[in-house]
């Protein structure tokens, strides 16, 4: 009986292991580092495939571009479909391999296709098992998706790598960095806008050339219109985004002269209640930072010049974020900070009654901006090391 149990049990098992049922050489994947879309001239969807081929294994395939760097390379193939999954079904005769999304770094995406809407392409993203969801989002401002993938990368082998780095890179604090996972949370939410990173190619081929910085912002899954630097800067403010940045503001101690201030830290909290049926809404600001250079030779360390650098450096922050909020409630109608999702936790019942009228409410909405700004330090000197003579001043 014993015998019978443990034959039965060593059956069972061996059902459970499957072992790699499903394995596939690495050889035969194209793994995708980055997906290019554009608007195709006959009105179809045209995708651009980043494509990780070794430099050892040679040239790049028949119908390709190559961009190689160092010890690694990649290929550029575009196929066009009715739509995204039917796109990228057609790359197989090109590429002779099914394309692995589970690698994706970047995905980009044309001025033309984003008009359009997110909700053409985003299903695919959501539904492929495969894709990961923590690739960056960034629109193109001119030009197309494919000319920014076929660029040449001198930074990183891959040029991909080479965008998300700079996407990365939080010390700009002009350039917005959202992935996709963050995209399909903010498109279940029609009242909110959502804001993503921006390309701009400046008709240049080299990926050293083109700038990454502002934001692109949606509404209703469409492209509505960008933001500046100034103004992305206040958006990231806003949205506790923000890790560093460079203020420049007048000198106190010598007119003329420049300081500038590293933020080294920020934390925003947003506000939002109703008040007799009308939102009041409300930004606060608490950040802190150091003295990073100065144009001349005044000690800012005295308290009174202290003051009047955190003073400026609040002045300039609450331009940077009311410059957004006008923009967004006036030009682009687009709640990017995501206030009504506030009232909605905090007064739902309140906001059930103004939901259907959300978009003119934001529009008029009067928002109040408090900003609190500290100078920790001055760096490792007090005064700079050049002092001019009276003669001189």
């Amino acid at each position: 009986m014993i015998k019978k149990m443990i034959c039965v049990l060593l059956i069972f098992m061996t059902l459970l292991l499957e072992g790699c049922w499903n394995n596939r050489d690495i050889t035969d994947l194209g793994i995708v580092t980055a997906l290019g879309i554009d608007k195709a001239a006959d009105g179809n969807i045209e995708i651009t495939f980043q494509i990780i081929s070794p430099s050892s294994h040679g040239g790049s395939q028949s119908g390709s571009t190559s961009s190689q760097i160092g010890s690694s390379s990649t290929i550029e193939i575009s196929s066009e479909g009715a739509d995204i999954f039917d796109a990228a079904r057609n790359i197989i005769p090109k590429l002779s391999k099914k394309a692995y999304y589970s690698q994706i770094q970047l995905l980009v995406i044309s001025n033309e296709m984003a008009e359009e809407g997110l909700d053409k392409m985003w299903d695919f993203f959501e539904r492929d098992h495969e894709v990961s969801r923590l690739f960056r989002v960034i629109v193109v401002k001119s030009g197309t998706a494919k000319s920014v993938l076929e660029a040449t990368a001198l930074a990183n082998p891959i040029g991909a790598v080479e965008i998300s780095d700079s996407i990365d890179n939080q010390a700009f604090g002009k350039s917005v960095k959202i992935q996709a996972f963050k995209v399909s949370e903010l498109l279940s939410e029609p009242l909110t806008g959502l804001v993503t990173g921006v390309i701009d190619p400046g008709g240049s081929n080299k990926l050293t050339d083109m700038k990454v910085e502002g934001g692109a912002v949606f509404k209703n899954a469409k492209l509505a219109g960008f933001l500046d630097n100034d103004e992305t800067r206040g958006y990231l403010f806003a949205s506790d985004q923000i890790q560093s940045t460079i203020l420049t503001i007048a000198n106190p101690a010598e007119q003329g002269n420049l300081v500038s201030i590293e933020v080294a830290g920020s934390s925003s909290d947003l506000t939002a209640e109703l008040i007799n049926g009308k939102p009041k809404l409300g930004v606060e600001i608490t950040a802190y930072g150091n003295i990073g250079d100065e144009q001349g030779s005044a000690d800012l360390t005295e308290l009174d010049d202290v003051k009047k650098l955190e003073s400026e450096s609040e002045a300039l922050i609450s331009k940077n974020i009311r410059d957004m909020l006008n923009t967004s409630q006036k030009t682009l109608d687009s709640d990017i900070l995501n206030f009504n999702d506030l009232l909605y936790k905090h007064n739902y019942q309140d906001f059930e009654k103004i939901k259907g009228d959300w978009n003119k409410f934001y529009r008029d909405a009067d928002i109040s901006i408090h900003v609190q700004f500290t100078i920790k330090r001055s760096g490792i000197i007090t005064k700079p090391a050049y002092e001019q003579s009276p003669s001189s001043q």
